[in-house]
């Protein structure tokens, strides 16, 4: 329910399974705690959260709400649905994140990908001066995370798989993999020949050298098992340590406090209406509880909107108004098209017996807006034109409408850029499929229910509320027919099956209402790395603003979406926050 927690030199776990279960799977990697009266007074660090980041930032103890369960197992997800969406026709959104050991990156897709330099030079920008989260300050995290291995030699030959082995770490002590599998669908070849060919294209040789384009990309797998890599396999399974312990089935309630020092956190039992258990840091209160859980726990420990704070009854401890602020997240939709000639379709491959059965295409198209339509100044000049507040929530506190303002003006810079990954188009080898848009300007809110602050929290996407994310969804379908109606797929004849090709104009705006999904699992900055002043909640250290001894290290800190999936830049964030921990003790 709440965010997992751990600890360094000595490590708690929480984690929502049986004993039975976590005995099983996890007696090689640390020592088991059954019941809360083996729970230790004090570690040196507790941590709150196992997932894609919690794991790299301990290296003793950990408390987790969720499990150590694996991919399909409907119980490693949390059970959460956003608010009706009045831009989506009032539809709702499942809330998908992972409530286990691993985190996210045990549910997610397996890409492994990066934002361009551009917009990770925007971090900088947002934090300040002499911000160290630019492009050149995390480029050797990312190094230091990830161990890459090049396709097989006939692979790579056949499909033109190139990369850069400059932008990659490939030490043999990091076990967080990114590879390719054995097997790549042949339609990927007239496919990659169609972008390649489209105007303003371009080819990067690798596009972890922080450049965006038609290129190929690895996986989060396992390059001698062929089995998902990710944060439980690369920074958890068979670690043995005796300072590194687990408890099952708990949750974290609140963090706990001597005026603004952070001291130690309170859980308790998934499993019934046990008595809290206390734990003390003598060191630092980690949280690493993701971009959805992270802000409930700092709002129920009474950081937060004073207002929210009030309506729940919660004590006011630091007043933080970008708490569960900021709320970014990318889209997507589905644009159909089959096929009156040739390959088969995406939807006919499922089940064929073969490989592509299977397997995952690790082929995509990352592009900007000029690259995308000759109408990227007018939509970049409506957007800059807006007044900031004019489609945030009513009643939002002037330091966040600050920092809109200042991600507004940094936004419409990057929408006249053509290295900002503005849409990602996963290429699969057959007709039409899924489009993504990676730099949403809606802003939504993550906050705990005033009503029930210990249930879930209230999930908002906004999704639609700004009117120029619609300008950017319509020139992304028609990007879309574009790429289909290249020569290339000609003798293929593909025709369009919805919205349809003489979907425009006003119908095909209401097309996207109805199909349009705000989310694609990667929920950031609801506890952003931005001043006080700006609607921040974190400084460039990742201490909370006005607390002593309490830091964030999850998702919930990035400023700005990069334009990529996020499992990479976590694991960048997480390495990172190793190094700034150890600075300051």
């Amino acid at each position: 329910m709440f965010g997992p927690i751990a600890a360094f030199t000595s490590v708690l776990a929480l984690l929502a399974l049986t004993p039975v279960a976590a005995r099983s799977m996890l007696l090689d990697s640390a020592t088991i705690l059954e019941r809360t009266e083996q729970v230790k007074d004090s570690y040196d660090y507790v941590i709150v959260g196992a997932g894609t980041a919690g794991f790299r930032t301990v290296s003793d103890a950990i408390i987790e709400a969720g499990g150590g369960r694996w991919f399909n197992d409907p119980g490693i997800q949390y059970n959460i649905t956003s608010t009706p969406q009045p831009g989506m026709n009032n539809r709702t959104q499942f809330v998908w994140i992972g409530c286990c050991v691993g985190g996210s990156s045990a549910i997610n897709g397996m890409v492994m990908v990066r934002g361009t330099k551009v917009e990770y030079d925007g971090w900088a920008e947002l934090g300040g001066p002499n911000s160290t989260w630019n492009w050149d300050g995390v480029l050797p995290y990312f190094k230091k995370a990830v161990h890459f291995t090049p396709p097989e030699e006939e692979i790579a030959e056949t499909f033109n798989i190139t990369w850069d082995p400059n932008a990659w770490g490939m030490e043999e002590k990091t076990r967080v993999f990114a590879s390719f599998p054995e097997y790549q669908n042949p339609w990927l070849i007239p496919t990659y020949q169609a972008v390649k060919k489209m105007p303003r294209m371009d080819v990067p040789l690798d596009g972890a050298g922080g450049d965006n384009g038609l290129f190929w990309f690895p996986s989060s797998i396992d390059p001698k098992r062929y089995r998902r890599s990710y944060a439980r396999t690369g920074h958890y399974d068979g670690i043995t340590r005796p300072n590194y312990e687990v408890i099952t089935r708990h949750k974290v309630r609140k963090i706990l406090f001597d005026g603004t020092t952070a001291t130690g956190v309170e859980f308790t039992s998934r499993d019934g209406d046990a008595q809290p258990i206390t734990v003390k840091a003598t060191k630092e209160v980690i949280l690493a509880a993701g971009a959805v859980h992270t802000p409930q726990v700092l709002q129920l420990s009474g950081i937060g909107s004073k207002p929210l704070l009030d309506e729940a009854g919660i004590p006011v401890l630091l007043d933080i108004p970008g708490v569960g602020q900021n709320f970014q997240d990318h889209a997507y939709l589905s644009v159909g098209y089959e096929w009156r000639n040739g390959t088969p379709s995406g939807p006919d491959v499922p089940g064929n017996g073969d490989p592509s059965s299977v397997a995952a295409p690790n082929l995509g198209a990352w592009v900007g807006l000029p690259t995308m339509t000759s109408d990227f100044e007018a939509i970049a000049s409506r957007y800059e034109a807006q007044n900031p507040a004019e489609f945030l929530p009513e009643n939002t506190h002037p330091t966040v409408v600050a920092g809109y303002a200042a991600f507004q003006a940094l936004h419409a810079k990057l929408l006249r850029d053509k290295n900002i990954n503005v849409m990602w188009l996963p290429l699969s080898g057959g007709a039409g499929g899924i489009v993504m848009a990676m730099h949403i300007v809606s802003h939504g809110t993550i906050n705990i229910d005033p009503s029930d602050p210990e249930g879930e929290p209230v999930v908002d996407y906004r999704a639609l509320s700004n009117p120029v994310d619609m300008d950017i969804m319509v020139e992304i379908v028609e990007f879309m027919r574009k790429y289909m109606a290249s020569p290339d797929f000609a003798g293929y004849q593909p025709f369009e099956t919805s919205p349809g090709a003489n979907v425009t104009g006003a119908a095909l705006r209401e097309w996207i209402r109805g199909q349009y999904i705000p989310t694609n699992f990667h929920p950031i900055a609801t506890a952003a790395k931005k001043p006080l002043e700006m609607g921040g909640v974190v400084g460039e250290d990742l201490l909370v603003h006005g607390a002593r001894r309490l830091s964030v290290v999850d998702g919930s800190i990035m400023p700005l979406l990069p334009g990529a999936n996020t499992q990479q830049t976590v694991y960048m964030l997480a390495e990172k926050a190793v190094d700034l921990i150890k600075a300051r003790q």
